[in-house]
């Protein structure tokens, strides 16, 4: 690690949102509290559960945060791509509570980061540091209920078989992460099209099954009845009979 205190950090501290309203003061100590981390494509930031002690500017490079599952370690769907310029682990920070999700870098990344003890005591130096999170914990909320009602809005959809779902999601997202979801759920919905109009089909040709073998049984029912059995035997005695 190195410090970032030099001029080009100060700058980009400048850029980012969460910081931009702070004073010289308290930017330049903010940038000599900042420790440099090189990410490689596909590297692990942190892992769910693991202390939050840590609070990440992202210089350059994308991260990806994701809840781990069944795919293959760097295949995770991200729940949320942070860009350069903004932050993440400062939730963690606050709370005090582990990570509640992963993060891993898209590509090769450089962070900033700030350890929880000077994030402490910056916050209890400088309120407007205090303030400028709380801002962007608000950003963070609205962006989980957009995030939501878009969720809410597909699944209600596919839910009533809309699953031509081009036209309302061709429109676009601002937020990178839900446009990537909603291209998964367009997609998601041309499967489940696919797949329902397969079961129709199946279904369709099953019927057709089961009626044909319910016609076969009712015709071998009437053939081998006793009624019919003599119907038979009457109709050779007919034939045998001499024509007078």
């Amino acid at each position: 690690m190195q410090s970032g205190s030099d001029a080009p950090l100060l700058h980009d501290l400048r850029r980012v949102v969460l910081f931009k309203e702070l004073p010289e003061e308290a930017l330049n100590d903010l940038a000599a509290a900042l420790q440099t981390r090189e990410l490689a494509a596909g590297e692990v930031l942190f892992h769910i559960g693991d202390p939050g002690d840590e609070m990440f500017l992202i210089a350059q490079g994308r991260v990806a945060l994701f809840i781990p599952g069944r795919e293959p370690p760097g295949q995770e769907k991200p729940i949320r791509i942070v860009e350069p310029g903004e932050v993440l682990g400062e939730m963690a920070l606050i709370d005090g509570r582990p990570r509640s999700l992963s993060a891993r870098a898209l590509e090769a990344a450089q962070v900033q980061v700030l350890a929880g003890e000077d994030f402490q005591r910056l916050m209890a130096r400088y309120p407007d540091i205090a303030m400028a999170v709380m801002i962007g914990l608000c950003e963070r909320i609205r962006y989980t209920t957009e995030f939501l009602g878009e969720m809410r809005g597909w699944v209600q959809r596919i839910a009533a078989g809309e699953y031509d779902l081009g036209g309302t999601l061709e429109s676009g997202y601002r937020d990178s992460t839900i446009a990537t979801l909603a291209a998964e759920f367009t997609r998601m919905a041309a499967h489940l099209k696919e797949r329902e109009e397969e079961l129709r089909r199946q279904v369709a040709e099953l019927r057709i099954e089961i009626d044909q073998a319910k016609k076969e049984r009712q015709v071998s029912e009437i053939v081998e009845s006793e009624y019919f059995q003599a119907l038979r035997a009457q109709v050779r005695r007919l034939r045998r009979r001499p024509e007078t």
